[in-house]
């Protein structure tokens, strides 16, 4: 990373290639696609000031990045450790009502003994048995009873909505370290998962499964036409046709990367993939990208399927599937390769 530093501080006041820029604006864009949120932006904040960067970097206006990506990585660093600390702070607080609970019961116990104490020296003298004495030992060990009793039922009570507190904050933070912010679909290391999970059933259970590849057509043309936000409502709309089609509980679609989108579909055979594919590409090729204050912008994608092979790998298999959609892109785009 310091050489990487080292090289933009170079580029900044010696000068660099067209080639460097690309790479720069690339990593910049990299770093906005899948950075996070934090106290100073929201993560769509973060991610449109990073395309900025990159638009200028490929402009060669390189003096904000590093200032600002300094920033960023403090921020980050900032809001992970602060998270861990009150998640920290919030299994000091278990622990310390745990302890707090076994030092009462210990204290309480030690006076019970002692009420236990004098029932057992009262019947080895039944002679000197006071029914009243009796009574009132009995009743002030029924109220301790009562009183851990309700006691513990509060304790367990706090305890239950911290833990949902804390299980509500995990289950949010999974959500998002596997989910891509634009389109809401699974991001790649949900996808790279749902891969090899399903390699291993099918091994298993032997039924058929098919994995969808696809690519928006021209779309740095369109970017670099209409800008970044058109390419990113036009990424929305190709995700929200493919959890249209794409919608049984099995079908799992991910956003793998830039403009590429992956589906695998589980107990389906390649041909009733194919068909799915075909009905996807059509829905895209005639619902155009409205755009406001002109013309709807008509989108295509190029898509490869295939259907996973017996004892094959998760890596050849995606392989595979992206060979077939390069295929589909190199005979002319808009089209379905199986």
């Amino acid at each position: 990373m310091n050489r990487f530093w080292s090289w933009l501080w170079r580029s900044t006041t010696e000068g660099e290639t067209p080639y460097e820029r690309a790479l720069l604006a690339t990593l910049l864009t990299l770093l906005g696609e899948y950075a996070f949120e934090t106290h100073r932006r929201t993560r769509t904040e973060t991610r449109n000031a990073f395309l900025q960067l990159s638009q200028r970097a490929e402009t060669g206006e390189l003096t904000e990045i590093v200032p600002f990506v300094q920033q960023q990585r403090r921020d980050e660093q900032q809001f992970v450790e602060g998270h861990l600390n009150d998640l920290r702070d919030l299994v000091w607080n278990l622990l310390g009502a745990i302890a707090k609970i076994a030092q009462e019961e210990s204290d309480e116990d030690a006076s019970l003994r002692q009420q236990i104490q004098k029932l057992s020296l009262q019947t080895q003298r039944p002679e000197a048995l006071d029914i009243h004495t009796l009574r009132h030992t009995l009743q002030s060990i029924t109220q301790v009873l009562e009183q851990r009793e309700q006691r513990h039922r509060q304790t367990l009570q706090q305890l239950q909505g911290q833990l949902h507190h804390l299980m509500r904050e995990l289950a949010q933070a999974r959500r998002e370290s596997t989910t891509d912010p634009l389109t809401g679909l699974y991001n790649r290391r949900a996808f790279e998962e749902c891969l090899h999970h399903t390699v291993g059933l099918n091994r298993i259970f032997n039924y058929p499964a098919t994995m969808m590849l696809l690519d928006i057509d021209h779309f740095k043309h369109l970017n670099d036409t209409f800008g970044h936000a058109t390419g990113d409502e036009a990424l929305k709309h190709v995700a929200e046709h493919i959890v249209r089609v794409c919608k049984r509980k099995s079908d799992f679609a991910a956003r793998y990367g830039g403009e590429e989108f992956v589906v695998i579909m589980r107990e389906t055979t390649l041909r009733d993939a194919q068909k799915i594919a075909h009905q996807l590409a059509e829905q895209i090729r005639r619902s155009p990208l409205p755009v406001p204050h002109g013309e709807p912008i008509r989108m295509t994608v190029s898509i490869g399927v295939s259907e996973l092979q017996p004892n094959e790998e998760a890596d050849a298999w995606f392989r595979r599937t992206d060979a077939l959609l390069y295929q589909a892109k190199q005979t002319g785009r808009d089209r379905v390769v199986a």
